[in-house]
């Protein structure tokens, strides 16, 4: 498998697990947290294969890493959060708003991976040598600064989930819906 498809494969797991978890009303639920953080624990061995510790490499980790806390903290920041009076449950809505962060985000890092393959592979790779980077480790480097970030979106997503809906349950006022209003 292609570096590009490894990306597009990530690209696509992310996203799909991540919208269907959130689109629209859902109740927020164990399974619902838990998915998302399973599907990152199974990405990260599969195409993370090497983790760098210093120089270029932790750099771009760690770049990968806070803009994916970023994309996270933003998209989570766009559901909308709701306990219903009959039993506390919290629920959230997301709407055209959060879909759209997570789809410009996923195509942005599909379009990056394949320029990374197709279009811009050798002038990339001469920058990452310049910046200390041995030729044979930056495919590896811009995998995992695209994989962590990918990574650190859905862990934050989840984790600013379950603060918000913990938050609801225990300072927001429940509300009624009724059937036909």
């Amino acid at each position: 498998m292609t570096a590009f498809e490894q990306a597009l494969l990530v690209n696509v797991a992310v996203l799909t697990t991540t919208l269907l978890a959130d689109l629209g009303p859902k109740q927020v639920t164990r399974g619902r947290l838990t998915r998302p953080l399973i599907i990152a624990a199974v990405i990260v061995p599969l195409f993370m294969h090497t983790l760098f510790t210093n120089g270029i490499g932790l750099t771009i980790e760690t770049v990968g890493l806070a803009a994916g806390v970023l994309v996270g903290l933003t998209a989570a920041s766009r559901l909308k959060i709701t306990r219903q009076a009959s039993g506390g449950t919290v629920s959230t809505t997301g709407g055209w708003d959060y879909a759209a962060i997570w789809i410009t985000v996923s195509a942005a890092r599909t379009l990056f991976s394949y320029g990374a393959s197709y279009w811009f592979t050798q002038s990339m790779g001469r920058w990452f040598v310049q910046h200390g980077a041995l030729p044979i480790q930056v495919s590896a480097i811009v995998t995992n600064g695209l994989v962590l970030m990918a990574v650190a979106a859905v862990i934050t997503r989840t984790v600013t989930l379950r603060l918000r809906s913990r938050n609801a349950l225990t300072t927001q006022p429940a509300t009624v819906h009724h059937p036909h209003s």
